[in-house]
């Protein structure tokens, strides 16, 4: 079937005929113990393993999304339907789309896993039920989602409480085997084991509540002590004290740096998917308003939402819940209009880098 649709892609002649020799005629046999089973005739996908098997099965789903009506979000083999609820022909529709996947996967010699399809409501609590392949989905409170846990009310609590786990479960299996190591072996094995597991999709759940940013600090914070080997050290800012001397920056520090980064990605249009006429809104030309500022103390205003110290400025969203207000256009705006004139009207993504960097370690 994937030769139909490597010919409609404009792949013809020898190459074709490459590809289906490529695909067609394949065995395989277990082999356990030294032990190997009987071969049997592979009639269906790709050969894993292969350099053109992620290629091919891309070529294989790239047109599910023309057969249904809601929205649809693809990656590797992982597809996410969703479309807004608000009546009851908007469940019809998610239904009858859900219906439609089951007649394309029959068409294209493929089947959907039911028991790993779930149901998540964002907001509001659903009273419809859907079906896929015969079998009721699973309504849930959340769901992970390439590699971020999704809950229903949108909050990034559960999410930050699974990676702070698995951070510090990383960090505790470092301590015990790298214990004779250097300081620099250990601060090197925690920028490439521990950190990106407490920074990976933050640009998306960047958390506000306090609870949340102490919590994930909490875990550099071990780790600096991990780092020095000062496990016993207890005088008030002696951990402090052990940041300082690892040079590791704040990481809620860094995400804000990931947060503008990226922010200016979509600026500049870097980000495709992203088009910045439709997330953002210039702010009209007027009067710069810088907002206070206080050595020992943050502050949050409405004037925050209207502050700008640069030449390209965006209007702040308003809206009405905290997920809303803290959401990454939001939130990343007003950190933007902040930035100097020097900073936004860089003419690269190194440079832009380069210079924020130089601003925080100020």
């Amino acid at each position: 079937m994937i030769y139909h649709k490597l010919s409609c892609y404009g792949i013809n002649g020898p190459l074709l005929n490459w590809l289906t020799s490529f695909l067609t005629k394949r065995s395989m046999k277990v082999v356990l113990e030294g032990t190997s089973s009987e071969s049997t005739t592979v009639d269906s996908g790709v050969p894993q393993g292969t350099v053109l098997g992620p290629l091919l099965f891309l070529v294989h789903i790239n047109d599910l999304p023309a057969s249904v009506s809601s929205h649809v979000c693809l990656f590797a083999d992982d597809c996410l339907l969703y479309r807004e609820i608000n009546s009851f022909t908007d469940h019809q529709s998610l239904q009858q789309d859900l219906r439609h996947l089951e007649e394309w996967a029959v068409s294209w010699g493929m089947r959907f896993n039911a028991s790993k399809c779930y149901i998540l409501s964002i907001n509001k609590s659903s009273d419809f039920y859907y079906q896929l392949d015969n079998s009721i989905l699973q309504n849930v409170r959340s769901t992970p989602y390439l590699g971020i846990l999704l809950s229903d009310d949108m909050k990034w609590s559960p999410h930050i409480s699974s990676i702070t786990k698995k951070a510090n479960c990383t960090l505790g299996f470092l301590r015990r085997n790298l214990q004779r190591c250097p300081p620099c072996c250990r601060q090197q094995a925690y920028l490439s084991l521990v950190r990106p597991l407490l920074e990976y999709g933050a640009v998306v759940w960047d958390p506000y509540l306090k609870k949340d940013i102490d919590c994930i600090e909490r875990v550099q914070r071990k780790a600096s002590r991990f780092i020095t080997g000062d496990f016993r050290s207890s005088t008030p800012g002696s951990v402090t004290r052990l940041l300082e001397k690892t040079g590791l920056q704040p990481l809620q520090q860094r995400r804000q740096q990931l947060h503008l980064t990226f922010f200016y990605r979509v600026v500049e249009g870097l980000v495709p998917a992203l088009p910045s006429h439709q997330f953002l809104t210039e702010q009209k030309q007027g009067r710069k308003i810088r907002p206070v500022r206080h050595s020992d103390h943050h502050t949050s205003n409405i004037v925050s939402q209207y502050s700008r110290n640069n030449s390209r400025p965006y209007s702040v969203p308003q809206g009405r819940t905290d997920q809303f207000r803290n959401s990454f256009f939001v939130k990343t705006a007003q950190d933007w209009n902040l930035l100097e004139d020097n900073i936004v009207t860089s003419k690269s993504i190194g440079i832009f880098k380069a210079k924020l960097a130089a601003v925080h370690h100020h």
